[in-house]
């Protein structure tokens, strides 16, 4: 008697197979996903960081508004959401994925223009959300390089810092910019 099929035994593997891919699967599309919007970041960053300096050209200042923008992102410009950029109160932060709706904020960020105390101007954007992320992208109006300053505490965010700069060790992270060194003066 010649039967064929699968043995129990041969259907377990498989799915345990299956199972520990399918886990590999996931770890990898979240990390994916946050590249993502790490990327979407990038490109609005480098966009306002480009009007804030024809502003700057302008009207010898920078704002912190962002309706002031020549380049401001299509919800500035269409305000929804009870967000009203257009009165110069509610429009100092901007949010990636459509604000804050139930009391806590869309998983994406919250980007400002920030300053130091001093006259040196940064664009912030802070990871907001659900999820395991809490890391901000720094980067200083004078220089072309975004930092990612991670909540050390968190394992991921030191992942996705390290990810981002291009590093392979914690103590070659970059320090925040708006903190000034010690000894240097602001």
């Amino acid at each position: 008697m010649n039967q064929k099929g699968f043995t129990l035994i041969e259907l377990v593997i498989v799915i345990i197979i299956v199972a520990i891919l399918a886990g590999f699967a996931v770890m990898y599309y979240g990390r994916f996903i946050e590249r993502m919007r790490i990327a979407e970041v990038d490109t609005l960053v480098g966009t306002c960081l480009s009007a804030q300096e024809r502003t700057f050209l302008k009207f010898q200042h920078y704002t912190p508004y962002w309706h002031q923008l020549d380049a401001a992102p299509l919800p500035v410009r269409t305000p929804k959401d009870g967000n009203d950029y257009a009165n110069g109160k509610d429009n100092t932060v901007f949010y990636t994925r459509g604000g804050v709706l139930t009391g806590i904020p869309n998983p994406g960020f919250a980007v400002s223009f920030e300053q130091d105390g001093t006259d040196r101007w940064f664009m912030v954007a802070r990871r907001v959300g659900k999820g395991g992320y809490s890391y901000q992208l720094v980067r200083p109006f004078d220089s072309s390089r975004t930092v990612c300053v991670p909540t050390w505490t968190n394992e991921q965010d030191v992942a996705i810092c390290m990810e981002y700069m291009g590093v392979t060790e914690t103590s070659e992270l970059e320090a925040n910019p708006m903190v000034p060194k010690v000894g240097q003066t602001p």
